[in-house]
């Protein structure tokens, strides 16, 4: 009399099949004989043709009876050469009251499977080439704003220098200023001395043209500051807008770099399940 458990898995196995959608193949067998065959759509395993008895030397059933007599479950894999596909199968014992009185064989395709990790492991390379380059990005980035920083930093040291020649001219302008009335005056006192302070007024005349000079180079030498001063603002807004960006590349590209390495870091993941 066959077993109860096994009249009910002829029931069950093929609406848990159907249920699973997945290409599969189901068996049942008893002890000794093959009771049912569910084929897959894309392969048809030996073995388990319905009435076919259960012997040790058909290579195809020695699996079926080692789960029975261990009262363990197997699992092997077949490769492509073997069905033209990579097959996966489990081999798993049937007990009713303590004693095993069947086994059930589940084999699927591992094509979709192995293609999926092919593609997984392929992301995963694209996915490390682009998180190091990134990372080259970043330390570019990095670089320009140690750069920048530079220009910024010597772009102050030429205003202090700027505005300390500043200085400098604003007195050379201030005693030409002096020197220029000390001239006009001792023209004053020159023409007041008569005869005897002529010669006197000839230095006093190259001195007022003198002073004249200097005043006049003064000025010119305060606009040209003024100038590089001008120069010297925009550089350094620019330098600041330009560090301003480096720094947002910065903190954008190690983000990047975050993102692409937790992706990585799944897309291995699931590859290597």
């Amino acid at each position: 009399m066959e077993s109860k458990i096994l009249e009910a898995l002829k029931l069950v196995l093929p609406l848990v099949r159907e249920i699973t959608g997945e290409d599969i193949q189901l068996s049942l067998c008893s002890r000794d004989t093959a009771l049912a065959t569910w084929e897959a759509k894309s392969f048809t395993l030996p073995g388990a043709i319905p009435g076919l008895k259960l012997e040790w030397d058909n290579p195809g059933q020695v699996d079926m009876l080692n789960a029975m007599q261990k009262n363990e479950q197997l699992i092997s894999i077949l490769p492509a050469q073997v069905f033209g596909v990579p097959i996966k199968g489990i081999v798993t014992p049937i007990s009713e009251n303590g004693e095993v009185v069947g086994v059930v064989t589940c084999a699927f395709s591992m094509e979709k499977e192995l293609k999926d990790k092919e593609r997984i492991k392929k992301l995963d390379e694209n996915l490390k080439q682009a998180s190091e380059k990134i990372d080259a990005i970043s330390q570019e980035a990095d670089k320009l704003a140690e750069q920048i920083s530079d220009i910024q930093n010597t772009s102050e040291q030429v205003k202090v220098k700027v505005k300390q020649g500043l200085k400098n001219v604003n007195t050379v302008q201030s005693n030409a200023s002096r020197s220029n009335i000390l001239a006009l005056n001792a023209s004053i006192e020159a023409a007041r001395s008569g005869e005897a302070g002529r010669g006197f007024a000839v230095v006093a005349t190259e001195m007022g043209k003198l002073a004249q000079m200097n005043g006049t180079s003064a000025s010119e030498i305060l606009r040209s500051f003024d100038e590089i001063m001008k120069s010297v603002d925009k550089v350094s807004e620019a330098v600041k807008e330009a560090t301003s960006a480096a720094e947002k590349q910065a903190v954008t590209t190690a983000e990047i770099t975050k993102n692409l390495n937790d992706i990585t870091k799944f897309a291995n993941e699931i590859a290597n399940k």
